[in-house]
Parts: C-alpha cells; structure tokens; sequence
C-alpha cells in the first residue's frame, strides 16, 4: 500500500477510465457514483481502518491509493516517482534492426494503450472478405486482440524488475514483450489451460471491474479464439527468467515492388467459419485449435490433440469425439492406433486451405484431381510440365508404394504418360484424354 491519497488521482485519467466503461458497459451502475467512491469500488481507493466504535462498528480513516491505482489513474509526476521502472516503449520497425517511429510512454495505462492504439492504427491494414450481400473487415492486428495482449504484458510484468514493456510493430507481425517470466508455473505449453495466476492481482481484478480485459481466464483464449476465426496464425508465446515475448502475426506476405500483395489471411477458411456462425453451428476454440493443425497435417490422434488443445488425455477425447458427431471429423483405426481426419464433407469445403491432400481407396480421386492440379498449375510448355513420385509423396504426405499407385492408375487412364525408369521416371500430361 502507498502512502498517498485521493491527491495522487489524475482527474483526467479518471474521466477516461469513466469514458471507457461507459462505452463496455452503459448500464453499469458504477457510472452514477461520484469519483472517490467509483475508484473505491473498482479497488483503486482502499478506506483505511482506524479501530471500532463502541458498538464493533469499524472507524474509517482515510482514502488510500493502492499500486494497482496508481498504475490506473495516478499522475504522471507521481507515477514517475514511486514506479521509476514504469515504461512502455512502442517502434514501428522498418526492418529488423531499423524503425522509423518511436513513442516513448511513462503515462497511466490506460492513456498509453490510446497512445499505442493510435501509434499502431495507420499501418493497420484492412482486409475486407466479402461473403454474399455482407462484408467483413479483418484488419491485420484486430483491436480487441491487440488491447488484451498490451494489458496482459502491464498486469503480468514484474515491476520489481528494471525495464519497459516493448511494442515491436513489423511489416508482418506484433511483438509484445515484458520485463519478467511467468509467473507461478505458467509456460507457453500451458497458458491455454492453465488456471489463471497473476502476479498483480489487485490491477488484474480492476481492468476486470472497468471491462477493459476479459474475465480471468479467458483473454488468452480469446485471442486464439478471434485470430484463429480470421485465418490467422495463433498467437505465439516464447519466455525465459526474465523476459515473456507474444508475436501476433498478421500473415500478410511482403511482395516485390509492382507485384500484388497478398491478402495474409486464409479467406477460405475464414469464410467457412463465417458459414457456421450464420447457420448457428459456431465454432469452439477445441474446433479451431485442431483445425489450425490439421490444415497442415493430414490427421490427428489423441497425443498431438492433447498437446494442441493444452488439456488432459479425457478432456482431448471428449473434444475429438465431439467434433466426430458434429460431422467435422472422421476417426480412423482402432484405440490406441486412432487417428482423426477432417471429413469428407468439411475437407471439400477447406480444400483451398489445407497443405495436402487426403488419401484412402475412398478418395483417391481427389488425390488424383490434386496430381492433375499441380500439372496445370506449372508455368511453360505444356509438354515440359512434369510430376515425379517424390513431387506426389511430398504433395500429398503419402508413401512411395501410394505414389506409385496413383500415377500408374493414371497412366492406366490415358492421363499420364509415363517417360524415364526408376529415379529418373517423369509423368507428363497425356494429349490423349478421352472425354468419357
């Protein structure tokens, strides 16, 4: 506890913090109370117990401003003072040794989030996925995202240690980093699961009270939840004894001069998710967290699903098996051999998403529609477009015998035409296809 009082307030951080509720929660009764007793309630203002009345009654003493307050709504002269280690530092990087912006904060929190928010909003681009009669923006760094992963980096930073807390904004990504490691036995494998901990409680449970974070627990995972939704990768976390570092990434890809640049997000998928909130079938953060790894890998069994998911074998289960009834997976082999693949139905609606393609006597003809993709997709002459066995196994995730498989079956349908033996064998598109 401090020793000071109402004196150390800033009005105007008071008056912004009003602002702030009054646009999450207008109905909040907190907004009718006069200002000692509004930052009373949120925990800012602590009363000081001077002993009992005769009757037990508790004596009052006087307002006492607590770190958490402090942090919130103190002066800027005062904060300087008593919190020296208080900083934050904001760069627009030009490169990855080179930026061409700075601002430098030691303000309330709350003024420096609207200063970094500001700092970062002309280089936030917007991507606007149009689905039907409706459009929707999705902008590189989404606000809300944004906001929680700054306040998270001030409420779990340890202010004991010399340092500011870092926003790093590159071409491609966000890089938020704070003095201190995790708290408690918090660590990038477990975050998603992990009971919530926090190292300042007290200015934890007031941005809470103001609605300027989520409710404990859950503002991790909405972030995953938010930027998996837009296509996007989730958000990274790497820490050490001294140091927690979050990478946002917005996917774009930087382009050659005059070449178009492409869009960063994985708009087919994000339709998808789209599709399902409209039909009333939204999608779980298990759901998308199994999704973002089966976009990439072919299937899943329980193990990975308890890595990705940051839960225990029961709960891996329950969540697999509940994505089998809704029609989103499908298992495959038995017990402890199961595995689990995107549906049939689901992955003909993510084919433009996913980095390979499935394959099982059931579907072989995608898998050959895939091989005959790649054919036409190659620049040049068509009679130098080629595919190889090794080209089919790294396309498809398949094994050299399935390879083999597929580019003999088309071969055996006058699609292919088969040139060389052994490592030197190349598959070119026949000129003879049949229209039947």
């Amino acid at each position: 506890m401090l020793d000071l009082g109402p004196e150390a307030v800033d009005s105007l951080e008071v008056e912004r913090l009003r602002r702030i509720l009054a646009a999450k929660e207008p109905a909040s009764s907190l907004l009718g109370f006069s200002s000692d007793v509004l930052l009373e309630r949120l925990g800012v203002l602590v009363r000081e117990l001077t002993g009992e009345t005769e009757e037990g009654a508790a004596k009052t003493g006087r307002l006492r401003l607590t770190v958490a307050g402090l942090l919130l709504v103190g002066r800027e002269d005062v904060l300087k003072q008593q919190l020296p280690g208080h900083e934050a530092i904001y760069l627009h990087m030009k490169s990855d040794t080179e930026y061409d912006r700075r601002v430098d904060s030691a303000r309330p929190l709350l003024a420096i989030l609207e200063q970094f928010t500001q700092a970062i909003e002309p280089y936030n681009r917007i991507y606007t996925l149009k689905q039907g009669l409706f459009h929707f923006e999705i902008p590189d760094f989404p606000e809300e995202v944004c906001r929680e992963a700054l306040l998270n980096a001030f409420v779990h930073r340890d202010y004991g240690v010399s340092g500011p807390v870092y926003v790093r904004h590159f071409p491609d990504r966000l890089e938020i980093s704070n003095p201190g490691g995790f708290f408690g036995d918090v660590n990038p494998q477990n975050i998603l699961g992990h009971e919530p901990v926090s190292r300042n409680r007290l200015l934890a449970e007031s941005l809470q009270k103001t609605r300027m974070v989520e409710r404990a627990g859950m503002g991790v995972k909405r972030m995953f939840h938010i930027l998996l939704s837009y296509g996007k990768e989730p958000p990274g976390y790497e820490s050490g004894p001294d140091f927690v570092r979050l990478t946002l990434r917005s996917g774009r890809v930087e382009s050659a001069p005059g070449d178009r640049e492409e869009s960063g997000i994985d708009e087919n998928f994000a339709r998808f998710v789209v599709n399902r909130h409209q039909e009333g079938r939204e999608l779980t953060l298990h759901d998308l967290l199994v999704f973002s790894f089966l976009k990439r890998n072919r299937e899943i069994d329980l193990s990975e699903a308890e890595r990705i998911l940051q839960r225990s074998e029961n709960e891996a289960r329950e969540a697999l098996s509940s994505m089998v009834l809704r029609g989103l997976l499908e298992p495959f082999g038995q017990k402890r051999g199961r595995v689990y693949r995107l549906s049939k139905t689901v992955y003909n609606q993510l084919r433009k998403s996913v980095s390979y393609s499935l394959f099982r006597r059931a579907e072989a003809a995608f898998a050959e529609t895939a091989i005959m993709g790649y054919l036409e997709e190659q620049s040049g002459p068509e009679e130098k477009r080629f595919i190889t066995n090794e080209i089919v196994r790294t396309l498809l995730r398949v094994s050299p015998a399935q390879a083999g498989y597929l580019l003999s079956s088309l071969v055996k349908k006058k699609r292919l035409v088969l040139r060389g033996w052994g490592r030197a064998a190349r598959y070119y598109k026949s000129s003879r296809l049949s229209a039947f």
